[in-house]
């Protein structure tokens, strides 16, 4: 098994510089043919897929053309090499010219996005990664992923996520980037055969979203089709497959199956279906690495075991209503069940707790051609969340800090009933040289959310003498007078945004944006956005070579539920106000109490009556604002012969108004002597404030190339953040300063890189590489004592002498444990740095034809024509049926076999080590790396096996 500092050996570069050079040096083995093909879809603006238009390739006397089929699919085969002009031809549209090359043994894939008709303006026809242009949803930054290039990521939606969020690059401010799903942010992610197209960081200044640009993905799924197919598939991994985990000993066997399938086809002349269903059971384990409790001079290393189960179903269903109307209905149903759930690393298994998540969106989308100058697209939302939570054991909690946490988990009974309801309605115009996009965005949010969370106490100790003195530091403990909370939210915004194509060789987008909430003081604002790109000398029909782009937004983070890509999984915080205002909930905090019995909580009698017993509340400070992100980007696009674009764009983003989580009745404290200055209160008033901010510089730096067979893409990210706030449910090491924890922010990692690559070999052979790499992600360190009265446990060393009683040693200084008195500097926030984590994944896969030949088809697997037939699958987005996986083959039916490797050279990638200088852990790494770099089984090495059935 191989640690990561081992890179630097000589022969462990070689063996990667040797793998990439084959991988490169595949294309030169297939054999060369005098043919190729092109196929792809036929768009509207909207990103809906366009039935009915006929294709055209001309050369010389040469006319070949392909109508799109009810999935907007057009497909060309056996077409002699050269270049040919490529028109199209589709009511209420006027299309002029472009040159498309044919290479030969190379089946193009081209997808056509068409602008409606605009007044003395050329419009040209653009298709993803075929060069640059000034059109703002055609920035070279952004990554788009479709077919082949799907191939490299993971089959698993959990997996997937992660791998989605590595590609999107690290967004700015705490809060990170932002998914959305047919045009809807949140909720689960479908499984990958349903997907159609995923794009990364397109149009980052458009008005039209309300978070920052760079680090959103938009994911589109598949229509329906006009002729039945489907498939099944399995993929599997065992314990026998894999490497174990190096951070513990012993590691039971443990195994997952997962089972995707669909079926797609028509239901009348104008409408067809697409249905997916997906299942994953893994028999998955956790691993402990801590103190034991037992025998405080040991390591305990604990595996758990974590079983869960997850189901989803997505039926969709298209509906043509005459030519310029479609109707699409989506339904989305998903279920996840997790036992043992909340362990690992410090948190022992008796610690753990059980949950439940149920959820279904449906959504339905209507879009309209009004006339060649305007369509509108009406789209709504109902996702509904039903989530569960019951902690194993009901014993208080006792943790030592930086050591581990074990008996009952504070949880206790959680359920969490969520209803969240959208719509949506834009529309899209042309008027002379200015393409507009307008509308409006309404959302009602409403939670009903019981819980008995912190009923069964919790006892904090410091460090480990006082844990086996049995002289617990801190109790805390939640009297339940009304277990249920409501809160009904309301979200609603208006945006328009104009791209005037002022010249052919400049574009000016601007638009503004006006949104607002209900349940906090700053109820509305406005958040304008300007971008513009420049393409020098350049005044020709032809694409430009070079393109210069610059652009400059406010962006709005709303306090509604906990940023993440699935929010609707978390509760609002404001549910969190309204349990522990002191009426519903009433909190107490006893220091230094003089009991312990980590067997039965404490009587809310002695909570009362105990002479150091602090009731803690929650609230919202009524001056509370809503987070703004201000960011400004400059960049280059160019284009690099015909084989590809690499960009390269700068970005500074202020952020303000950034949330954080203080304790405003903390008592007065002076960091100048690090002593506590004021009384001690009368209660502790945790309050939600919006005080922060974080300043963030970024380099931005990505490449694409399609070369024959072959497509990659890169991207490189040079980030630098500091940050007064880590999040909302950051408390800073001092109330009355937040300031003081000003230094690097968590989200601050320097270097990421990111490599996405498919080939597509000789004999039907697809590999898919993905690569991951990045430095050491920043974190905290903290003495384990709460030396500043905000009741925390959170504060900070200073730099001592070396060799002086209580200063201790570390890579970072002599940093003492006991400041008070004297006089010494605090150390920074964020002075720590994790190890470097390398990953590298490998697909491959092999089709073989099964059944009988198929007539009028060739080794590309393209049909003459594309389809044609009646027109249906606008409206949420839309693609060719069937999985991209397998090689085309000219039988009816195909077999895939697919292998894949997480983690392929087996390098052990820790994560960020223990930041507790009074625990015997410090400095050290108690888990295995996350966020992509690795698989989400126990191994660290994980192969997945997987067949997949065709028809």
């Amino acid at each position: 098994m191989l640690e990561l500092q081992k890179l630097t050996k000589p022969y462990l570069l070689a063996k990667i510089f040797l793998l990439f050079a084959l991988f490169l040096s595949l294309p030169c083995l297939a054999a060369a043919q005098s043919t190729g093909g092109l196929r792809g879809q036929v768009l509207d603006p909207s990103g809906a897929l366009v039935p009915g238009a006929t294709v055209t390739l001309t050369q010389g006397t040469t006319v070949l053309t392909a109508p799109s089929g009810n999935d907007g699919n057009y497909a060309f085969r056996d077409v002699p090499t050269g270049t040919y002009s490529l028109t199209i031809d589709a009511q209420g549209f006027t299309f002029p010219k472009t040159d498309v090359t044919i290479s030969s043994s190379r089946v193009r894939q081209m997808n056509l996005t068409l602008a409606i008709a605009v007044e003395q303006q050329n419009i040209q026809v653009t298709s993803h990664n075929t060069g640059v242009s000034v059109d703002p949803s055609e920035n070279a930054g952004a990554m788009v992923l479709s077919g082949h290039d799907l191939d490299a990521l993971s089959d698993d939606p959990d997996q997937l996520q992660s791998e989605l969020q590595a590609l999107a690059g690290p967004a700015a401010g705490p809060n990170g980037g932002q998914i959305y799903i047919d045009g809807f942010a949140g909720g689960q992610l479908p499984p990958k055969s349903s997907i159609r197209e995923i794009r990364i960081n397109q149009n980052p200044f458009s008005a039209e979203f309300d978070r920052l640009g760079y680090g959103r993905i938009e994911i589109l799924t598949k229509p329906g089709t006009d002729k039945f197919s489907g498939y099944v598939m399995t993929f599997i991994t065992s314990s026998a497959l894999n490497t174990a985990n190096p951070l513990v000993q012993e590691q039971p066997s443990y195994h997952g199956y997962s089972l995707p399938a669909y079926i797609a086809g028509p239901l009348t002349k104008h409408s067809s279906y697409f249905a997916n269903f997906f299942h994953n059971q893994l028999q998955n384990q956790e691993f402990v690495v801590a103190v034991n409790p037992a025998d405080t001079t040991a390591t305990i290393t604990q595996t758990v075991q974590r079983p869960s189960s997850f189901w989803q179903f997505n039926p969709r269903f298209d509906f043509q209503l005459g030519k310029s109307n479609t109707l699409s209905i989506r339904d989305s149903f998903s279920r996840y069940q997790q036992t043992n759930a909340g362990v690992g690393t410090l948190v022992l298994a008796d610690n753990s707790y059980n949950q439940t998540q149920l959820e279904n969106a449906i959504q339905v989308s209507d879009t309209v051609v009004i006339n060649s100058k305007l369509i509108n697209e009406t789209h709504f939302q109902w996702r509904k969340v039903r989530n569960s939570q019951t902690a194993n054991t009901f014993t208080p909690t006792v943790t030592v800090q930086g050591a581990f946490t074990t008996g009952g988990n504070s949880s206790g009974v959680v359920r969490d009933h969520q209803d969240i309801f959208e719509l949506q309605n834009y529309s899209t115009a042309t008027a002379g040289l200015h393409t507009i996009r307008f509308g409006a965005r309404l959302q009602a949010y409403r939670d009903a959310n019981y819980s008995t969370s912190g009923v069964n106490g919790t006892y904090i100790f410091q460090s480990l003498d006082h844990y086996l003195a049995g002289k617990p530091d801190q109790y805390q403990a939640t009297v339940i007078k009304n277990p249920l909370a409501r809160v009904l939210l309301f979200d609603a915004a208006l945006f328009y945004q104009d791209d005037w194509r002022w010249k052919p060789n400049f574009t000016l987008s601007y638009g503004l944006r006006y949104e607002g909430q209900n349940r906090i003081r700053d109820h509305a604002d406005f958040a304008p956005r300007v971008a513009l790109a420049w393409a020098p000398g350049h005044m020709g029909s032809k694409p430009p070579k070079t393109v210069f782009r610059a652009g400059y937004g406010w962006f709005y983070n709303r306090f509604t539920v906990p940023n993440s890509f699935n929010s609707a999984t978390g509760t609002p915080y404001i549910i969190q106000a309204l349990h522990q205002n002191g009426i519903n909930q009433q909190s107490y905090v006893v220091n230094n109490p003089g009991f312990y019995d980590p067997t039965t909580p404490a009587s809310p009698t002695t909570l009362s009556s105990d002479s150091t017993s602090l009731p803690t509340v929650y609230s919202i400070d009524p001056h509370f604002r809503a987070a703004l992100d201000m960011q400004g980007g400059i960049g280059v696009d160019r284009a690099v012969g015909k084989l590809g674009t690499v960009n390269v764009t700068y970005l500074f983003t202020r952020g303000i108004h950034q949330y954080l989580t203080n304790n405003i009745s903390a008592p007065s404290f002076d960091p100048t002597t690090y002593t506590i200055t004021g009384p001690t209160p009368s209660e502790f008033n945790y309050q939600f404030q919006s005080g922060g901010i974080y300043k963030q510089n970024q380099i931005i730096v990505t490449g694409n190339t399609k070369y024959k067979s072959i497509s990659v893409h890169t991207s490189y990210t040079f980030n630098d953040a500091q940050s007064d706030t880590q999040g909302v449910t950051y408390t800073p090491s001092v109330a009355a300063k937040p300031s003081l924890d000003y230094g690097r922010a968590s989200f601050g990692i320097h270097h990421r890189l990111v490599i996405l690559g498919t080939y597509a070999a000789p004999h039907g052979i697809i590999v898919a590489p993905l690569l991951f790499a990045q430095s050491g992600t920043p974190y905290n360190l903290t003495i384990g004592n709460d030396l500043t009265g905000n009741n925390q446990f959170n504060a900070r060393p200073t730099y001592g002498t070396c060799g002086a009683t209580d200063v201790v040693s570390t890579p970072y200084g002599c940093l003492d444990t006991d400041p008070i008195g004297k006089g010494e500097p605090i150390v920074p926030y964020g002075i720590g740095t994790g190890p470097a984590n390398f990953v590298l994944h490998m697909r491959i896969s092999k089709a073989f034809g099964v059944g009988p030949k198929i007539k009028g088809t060739t080794a590309s697997g393209f049909k003459g024509g594309g389809g044609g037939g009646s027109v249906a699958g606008r409206g949420l987005g839309g693609a060719q049926a069937g999985p991209k996986l397998d090689a085309s083959v000219t039988r009816k039916y195909s077999l895939t076999i697919v292998a894949t490797s997480f983690n392929v050279l087996n390098i052990v990638n820790r994560g960020t080590p223990n930041g507790v200088l009074n625990s015997t852990l410090f400095g050290k790494t108690q888990s295995l790396a996350g966020d992509g770099f690795g698989s989400n089984t126990a191994g660290n090495r994980s192969v997945f096996l997987q067949a997949m059935f065709n028809f």
